[in-house]
């Protein structure tokens, strides 16, 4: 064995005979030279652990040969032969790197038995000191290149994940982080709209996951996202294969979120148990996701803001006239009838008066939840301002609003508004107008107005509409009204013209 090697240099062949058998009989392999040049030919060839050396050699001088003998084998353990009159270049030796000395005048050979072993055992100590310290080295390298691996991936979801993101994207984004980040069998994600119950999400699998551990992760998943659901608490790792509750995954992560209003559940599994740093790693992507997660509604509530209108909650005036233009752009793209109905509360007025500016508050909250129950989705139903409210007809006629536009007053005009202590009767005066060549939102808007304005003047509580308007300053002549309304309990007139 190599550690039991040990190089004998010394030209008295008595001296080398008698250590020889001693050595080997403990077990060592002696291999002896009889000067410097062929000590270092034995050295090139072979590795000794131990070098036992006389400092008086016939060719090349102990000491010349130790820092030689050190600087090819830094391991290698160097014990002196030296008479008492050389006790100081022994001293001097130990300087440069010899493990200790014998006087030969004195040599005992227990006494040279205990100084290999221990010559031995500094070597084995020395040996296993650097490779510690060179593991320790690999170790904060490889420590420091997966933080820097990881703080690099936490850089890349926050800045993914940091501009305004609707639902379907966030859960998207997250699942291919994750995925490319973590070695997964399978990984699943969910986000849940909590009011609507509507869901976004999906999940990312190896191709080789048994079907059966497939169907046994899906069905884990619905149970604990059910549990995230009645505000239970299900985070978790499981990293031994009893505590897996996908069988046979011995290992699992999961995660719920919750986020005002929202919640999901995050799993995924593997074989492998997972070490702290890849659960702490999932932790912050779905903590990043969260934040997101907050900024996407924070978003979504100022954005609101902006276009909604504080009081009912439709969408407020500034958004009506961007919508409007986008409208009429594609009308005359596409050749799309756009028709607009412009609404006014009859003698407002009087329900502020009466019953005090709460209570009439509270009227146009009832108007707007009533008006929202009787419009398209596809329709833009807007509070253009005070009792006034506008709906935007995509892709309808002017017949067709004329037809709206009756139902809904007939309608308000038949429908009690239940406040805290009684029920309010209200009317309203409907404007109808179609878009038509040349028309922009503007002359739209106008036109609508023009015929809101002959229902009111016809007396309340009736339909105008006007058929065609070419120009934004057309005559009077060049309006045309219809000539049919009825009024709540009569029948009545409609834009000026007699029943």
């Amino acid at each position: 064995m190599p550690d039991k090697r040990i190089l004998l240099v010394d030209d008295d062949p008595d001296i080398v005979s008698v250590l020889s058998r001693f050595l080997n009989r403990q077990g060592y392999t002696v291999v002896s030279a009889a000067s410097g040049r062929e000590a270092l030919e034995r050295f090139h060839s072979q590795t000794f652990p131990i070098v036992i050396l006389d400092l008086k050699l016939p060719d090349i001088p102990g000491l010349e040969l130790l820092p030689r003998l050190k600087e090819q084998a830094p391991d290698t353990e160097v014990i002196l032969f030296t008479g008492l009159g050389g006790l100081e270049s022994a001293v001097q030796a130990l300087r440069l790197g010899a493990y200790d000395y014998i006087v030969k005048s004195e040599l005992r050979l227990p006494d040279l038995q205990a100084v290999v072993n221990r010559a031995l055992e500094r070597r084995r100590l020395s040996r296993a000191n650097r490779e510690l310290v060179e593991h320790l080295r690999q170790a904060r390298e490889e420590l420091a290149a997966r933080r820097k691996a990881e703080l690099a991936q936490i850089r890349r979801i926050g800045e993914a994940l940091a501009q305004p993101l609707a639902p379907e994207q966030l859960t998207a984004g997250l699942l291919n982080l994750i995925w490319e980040s973590l070695p997964l069998a399978i990984l699943g994600l969910t986000l849940q709209n909590r009011e609507t119950s509507e869901s976004w999400g999906g999940e990312r699998r190896q191709p080789d996951l048994a079907p059966e551990v497939y169907g046994a992760f899906q069905r884990w998943f619905r149970d604990t996202l059910a549990q995230v659901g009645r505000e239970e608490n299900p985070d978790g790792v499981s990293g031994a294969v009893p505590e897996s509750p996908v069988w046979p995954l011995p290992a699992m992560l999961w995660k719920a979120i919750r986020v005002e209003g929202m919640s999901g559940l995050a799993a995924a599994g593997r074989q492998e148990p997972f070490t702290p740093e890849e659960a702490e790693l999932f932790r912050i992507f779905l903590l990043q996701g969260e934040a997101a997660l907050k900024n996407l509604l924070l978003f979504e509530e100022v954005k609101s803001l902006a276009v909604r209108d504080g009081l009912t909650g439709l969408y407020n005036y500034r958004y009506f006239w961007e919508m409007l233009n986008q409208q009429v752009e594609q009308s005359r793209r596409y050749g799309w009838p756009l028709s607009l109905l412009f609404l006014d509360i009859d003698d407002f007025k009087k329900v502020n008066d009466t019953l005090g500016h709460p209570q009439g508050d509270l009227v146009l909250q009832a108007l707007a939840r009533y008006l929202g129950t009787q419009v398209r989705q596809a329709d833009l139903l807007c509070r253009y301002g005070g009792e006034e409210f506008v709906i935007l007809l995509p892709q309808s006629r002017v017949e067709q609003a004329l037809i709206l536009a009756e139902r809904l007053r007939d309608g308000i005009a038949t429908t009690p508004f239940p406040l805290a202590d009684r029920e309010v009767h209200i009317t309203v005066s409907i404007g109808v107008a179609g878009l038509a060549p040349g028309m922009d939102g503007t002359a739209l808007v106008k036109a609508a107005d023009t015929a809101l304005y002959h229902a009111k003047r016809s007396g309340r509580n009736q339909v105008s509409g006007v058929v065609e308007l070419f120009g934004q300053e057309a005559p009077r002549d060049r309006v045309t009204l219809l000539p049919e309304s009825r009024k709540r309990g009569r029948r009545g007139r409609l834009g000026g013209q007699d029943s």
